[in-house]
Formats: C-alpha cells, structure tokens, sequence
C-alpha cells in the first residue's frame, strides 16, 4: 500500500466524477474525491490508488505556525 499526503490545489469535474489536483512534494497528482466530497482547496489529504482517503488534520503544524522566528 502506497499512501501519500498532500494538498488540494484544485478541484474540478472530469467525465461526471469530482476530482481532485494533489501536490504531493512539488508534483500534481489527479486523484478521485468520492470518498471525501466535503474536502476544499487548500486542505490536506491522504491519497491511495487515486482516490483521496481521508483528509489530515494537522494541529502540530498549525501550533509551530505562530511560533517566533517561524519562517511561515
């Protein structure tokens, strides 16, 4: 099983299925969303064989974004 996490850059309909473009490490990967048909641009998703999974909440990052010298 090959998982992979990245974020939605975009949404959009191909042939009547709702899909998604991943950056997965600088590169777009085009998965199916049926399984995560709340997700938006912008959050992060786990994708396995084209298909997004699971969205991925991240409170660690979210807590090292107002950390003091933070390059964010």
């Amino acid at each position: 099983m090959n998982v992979l996490t990245g974020r939605i850059a975009e949404i959009f309909i191909e042939g009547g299925i709702t899909k998604a473009k991943v950056s997965v490490g600088g590169a777009l990967f085009k998965v199916a969303m049926m399984l995560l048909m709340e997700a938006k641009v912008g959050d992060k998703v786990m994708v396995e064989s084209g298909v997004a999974i699971s969205k991925v909440d991240s409170p660690e990052e979210e807590e090292t974004s107002n950390v003091p010298g933070n390059p964010r």
